[in-house]
């Protein structure tokens, strides 16, 4: 049986988090080690290596509440009975929202940053995000509720650009200061969605 960390240690493990978070963000994934990780927090690397055991680590457990809320929204997306735009336009604005609770979280999920690799948790939980989005912008086509002269992949890529797009200029994005609301990134999501929709969503 795996023994419960203490206290100390739990709240340690959150400052190594705190601390990469803001170092992912600020000089990106690749030119940040884990001594600059240390340095930050006033720790050894030893002392750092109590808590994590390396980058790639820490890197999964800043993105794992992204993944869970993203495959939180695709399971009530794949419930969906409404119409394929409207269940479209409703997974993209769940997606934004998400995005504005945790926008610096969100950056690393699906920027650079990210953990390279087509089975790495994040690229798999991206890939199916796209994968729903296309499917639903297909059937949308079908039924002539979108524009069908783009690629459906294609269309969920410039959605998903889109969105992490409307966040960044809907906030500061830097953790510094309060998150885009709701409103300001369904502002900065209009116009991608209307012109995928034809001005229909």
């Amino acid at each position: 049986m795996t023994a419960t960390p203490s206290p100390r240690l739990r709240r340690g493990r959150e400052d190594v988090l705190t601390a990469a978070t803001a170092l992912f963000h600020e000089r990106g994934y690749d030119a940040t080690s884990m001594s600059d990780i240390a340095a930050r927090l006033g720790f050894t690397k030893g002392a750092l290596y109590r808590h994590v055991t390396g980058k790639a680590e820490l890197l999964r457990a800043i993105t794992g509440p992204v993944r869970a809320e993203l495959r939180a929204l695709l399971a009530a997306s794949a419930a969906g009975t409404g119409r394929p735009v409207d269940e479209l336009t409703g997974l993209l604005r769940g997606l934004a929202g998400a995005a504005a609770a945790g926008p610096v979280r969100y950056a690393l999920f699906w920027g650079p940053a990210a953990e390279p690799g087509p089975s790495a948790p994040d690229a798999v939980c991206r890939d199916e995000v796209v994968r729903r989005l296309a499917d639903l912008y297909e059937r949308a086509v079908a039924q002539g509720e979108v524009r069908g002269d783009i690629a459906p992949r294609l269309a969920a890529r410039l959605l998903v650009g889109a969105v992490v797009a409307a966040v960044e200029l809907g906030g500061p994005g830097d953790g510094a200061g309060p998150p885009p609301s709701p409103s300001a990134v369904d502002v900065l999501l209009d116009g991608p969605v209307r012109f995928l929709t034809g001005g229909r969503a």
